[in-house]
């Protein structure tokens, strides 16, 4: 990885203690997740579909890398029949449908599709279809109305009253809180993956 050979130019690889190399990543997931989500906005690909996408590049074959994902999908999500809704070992694809728990002012869990595309020396992550679920509501489909929802609500900060202008600038608060939660919980399961599918046996 890129970030690796920066800092093997400082340290021999032997002495570059395996801890670190997944620290490193750790952080520098935390920081890519900040730089995008401190804007309050949801990741939306060309058709305006919520997407988190990851891409790794670990030295090992697809079989190696495919049955690691599989781990980590039991490590994860507890059941591995029940989380796994498609799986192909020899094209290296796999598709869980899941639910993590999220802080959120509605919604208490987030139902998600995740696509891992295992080859040689490289998958790629992909989180889609994402749906806030609550016990008090209708699970929601999320997408662009949550970030038209910051756009509005930073419309209505500048153009407010002094009076009304302090519970608008909460309102818009509280809807940025809740799309860095969903970007936050959804890049720490990405990051997740990653540390999983990159650490080595018994390291």
């Amino acid at each position: 990885m890129p970030f690796e050979k920066a800092f093997q130019l400082y340290l021999p690889d032997n002495h570059f203690p395996k801890v670190l190399k997944y620290t490193i990543l750790i952080v520098l997931t935390f920081l890519c997740q900040q730089a995008f989500s401190q804007d309050g906005l949801l990741p939306l690909d060309g058709e305006k579909n919520i997407q988190y996408s990851d891409l790794g590049k670990p030295e090992l074959g697809k079989a190696e890398i495919y049955k690691k994902a599989q781990e980590w999908v039991s490590k994860t999500f507890g059941n591995y029949e029940n989380a796994v809704t498609g799986s192909n070992q020899e094209s290296g694809k796999l598709l869980i449908t899941s639910y993590v728990p999220v802080s959120h002012s509605l919604y208490e869990y987030l139902r998600f599709d995740l696509s891992i595309d295992c080859q040689d020396h490289q998958y790629v992550a992909k989180i889609s279809k994402l749906d806030g679920v609550s016990t008090m509501r209708s699970p929601a489909r999320l997408g662009p109305r949550e970030n038209d929802i910051i756009t509005a609500k930073e419309i209505l900060v500048k153009t407010e009253t002094a009076r009304k202008k302090k519970s608008a600038e909460e309102a818009l608060q509280v809807a940025k809180a809740d799309n860095e939660s969903i970007n936050n919980t959804m890049y720490n399961l990405l990051g997740s993956l990653k540390v999983s599918i990159t650490s080595k046996d018994g390291q």
